[in-house]
């Protein structure tokens, strides 16, 4: 038999398949990993993680949900993209193959822990200038502004 055929039985039926033109149907559910491809977008076609998180059902054109990790030197976020049936979408999605390796766990949370820090460092900056300038800046402008007592 040719290597690019091969004999499937579906109920009761024989079918002889070239697997060449064979298409693949994939079953996706709520909560599986998805690799996410934007064609034309950066090195490696712009392929990120992602989880399938809702099918909508519309009558015309249904969809499937897909909260997307989108990571990089500057940080780490989530946005939600809708692929939806029946037109042209600009993002592809395949299985997610755990060896595959676009990410790991500890990578994530330490680049969350690093955000984290950061905007804390921010958040302690903000309120040490906010005390500065109600120390210091208000005696200034008091007497550069008359307070009118009326």
């Amino acid at each position: 038999m040719d290597e690019n055929k091969r004999i499937v039985e579906i109920d009761g039926i024989k079918v002889e398949v070239d697997l060449r033109t064979a298409k693949i149907i994939d079953h996706y559910k709520i909560g599986d990993p998805v690799r996410v491809l934007h064609p034309g977008e950066g090195y490696g076609c712009g392929i990120k993680a992602g989880v399938i998180v809702g099918f909508c059902e519309f009558e015309k054109n249904p969809a499937i949900e897909i909260l997307e990790l989108d990571y990089d030197y500057s940080g780490t976020n989530f946005k939600t993209i809708t692929i939806i049936g029946g037109q042209e979408n600009k993002v592809q999605i395949a299985p997610y193959d755990k060896f595959e390796g676009i990410f790991s766990q500890s990578d994530i949370v330490t680049k969350f822990d690093r955000e984290i820090q950061k905007k804390e460092l921010e958040l302690s900056d903000l309120k040490l200038k906010k005390k500065y300038f109600i120390d210091e800046f208000s005696k200034a402008f008091e007497q550069i502004v008359p307070i009118n007592d009326d």
